[in-house]
């Protein structure tokens, strides 16, 4: 994969996770549990990166 490609994937991720997180905000959930559901996520996006 190109590091062109490698960026644009970065930047949808970041993208779809910030909106995840507004989505969330703006529906009621604690901002606690949206900690941990980052975590969560910048583990399992940490592994798909190493993968490539």
């Amino acid at each position: 994969m190109s590091n062109d490609n490698r960026r644009v994937h970065d930047l949808i991720v970041f993208l779809s996770v910030l909106l995840t997180g507004t989505v969330l905000v703006c529906r009621g959930v604690p901002p606690e549990s949206l900690a941990t559901i980052a975590i969560a996520l910048s583990g399992l996006y940490a592994t798909w990166r190493r993968r490539t």
